[in-house]
């Protein structure tokens, strides 16, 4: 089975760097590619930490024994970092929120086997991100994540526009239009299969002189001179007698 290409097969030029599109590797100007985001780019809120998931970098709550509901008779414990129900020892009551009154703005939580009065879990309506980020709630928790870049953000040299490439602003080059085309004279532009060629102006009858007695009439999308049909004007009647046009033709 062939494998797929990938960066590690191709070498770019300089000022331009692999990356994969649409699966295949290819060679982006580095002036106008956007590194992605890290780790290193946010700060977690207190009690969070940030790890990658899906290529983007994302606050996510350390667990604690606030999280964790012990059955009767046990008792969290913090063992390798990790909430954990541990049977307690019958020498020592265990510890409840039944004898503990919080303050108000606060509620009573048992943290790591011990009772404490902490402050509401927090929301997005109450926590400020910082610059180029936004609060999103993630696990019922709220995280700031970096805001996705888009074609607002980047610049593109000359002959190429930006588009969102897998959600990613990226330059292509522009595909051409009539306003880019100089037709000679007796042509004009058209889009032929997304492409701007000139062509050949369809005559009129403003482009045709007819001789006398003629007129020109469009024939077939051509124009022709034919002859005019006679009227009234054109006949000239017995003392008695009066033109009358019968059926397209005039009678006396």
């Amino acid at each position: 089975v062939q494998n797929r290409p990938s960066c590690s097969d191709v070498q770019c030029q300089k000022g331009t760097t692999c990356q994969m599109v649409d699966g295949r590797p290819r060679c982006v100007q580095t002036k106008t590619s956007i590194r992605r985001p890290s780790c290193s780019d946010i700060q977690c809120p207190k009690g969070a930490t940030c790890t990658v998931l899906d290529g983007w970098p994302r606050c996510v709550r350390v667990p604690s024994c606030g999280d964790l509901r012990c059955p009767s008779e046990t008792s969290c414990r913090l063992v390798g970092g990790w909430p954990k129900c541990v049977q307690m020892t019958r020498s020592a009551p265990a510890l409840s929120c039944a004898n503990l009154a919080c303050k108000s703005g606060t509620t009573c939580r048992v943290v790591e086997g011990v009772p404490r009065c902490v402050p509401p879990k927090p929301t997005c309506a109450t926590v400020r991100c910082s610059e180029g980020t936004v609060c999103q709630t993630a696990e019922g928790w709220p995280v700031c994540v970096p805001n996705k870049p888009s074609c607002t953000e980047v610049r593109c040299p000359a002959g190429t526009t930006c588009q969102m490439v897998e959600d990613w602003p990226t330059c292509v080059p522009k595909k051409p239009s009539c306003n880019d085309m100089h037709c000679p004279a007796g042509t004009t532009c058209q889009m032929v299969e997304d492409w701007p060629k000139c062509v050949p102006e369809k005559p009129s009858c403003n482009d045709v002189h007819c001789p006398s007695g003629t007129m020109c009439h469009m024939v077939e999308t051509s124009p022709r001179c034919l002859p005019n049909k006679p009227s009234c004007k054109d006949l000239r009647c017995l003392k008695g007698t009066t033109c009358q046009m019968v059926e397209g033709w005039p009678k006396c």
